[in-house]
């Protein structure tokens, strides 16, 4: 039985500057099952209490710091145990990590808000007449 190679010794010294200097793909970035699961939460929760507008323009504002947002949550991380659900908080800035993450969470937001908005438009439209009214003869 042979022992597996330490992929990192065998690596040549251009090919480790190569990957350290590595940056994720341009393009929103997939976040793994569970990442999906919390995150997918977390944007429900914004669209349906409307908030959607906001969270993107913050998002927007973000986005060349996302990398930082994630680092600063894995630094907050022990004191947002106290308060908040440690694995989801460490879940959201595992993905943040992620350079595609906020183009990801701003489309995904989108996806989500548009039936929103149609619901409303439609209840909008679809306002009940107003009652007859009683003319007395």
């Amino acid at each position: 039985m042979s022992e597996p190679r330490n992929t990192n010794a065998a690596m040549s010294w251009r090919e480790k500057i190569r990957h350290a200097f590595a940056v994720d793909a341009p393009g929103p970035a997939e976040p793994t099952d569970s990442q999906r699961v919390v995150v997918e939460k977390l944007l429900a929760t914004i669209v349906e209490r409307g908030m959607a507008q906001p969270a993107g323009i913050f998002l927007e504002s973000w986005r060349p710091l996302g990398v930082l947002t994630g680092q600063g949550m894995q630094a907050l991380s022990p004191f947002a145990g106290i308060l908040l659900d440690q694995n989801a908080w460490q879940e959201v800035a595992n993905y943040l990590d992620k350079r595609g993450a906020i183009p990801w969470m701003l489309q995904r937001m989108d996806e989500l808000e548009t039936p929103r908005e149609e619901k409303i438009r439609a209840s909008k439209n679809n306002t009940p007449p107003a009652p007859p009214s009683q003319l007395s003869e």
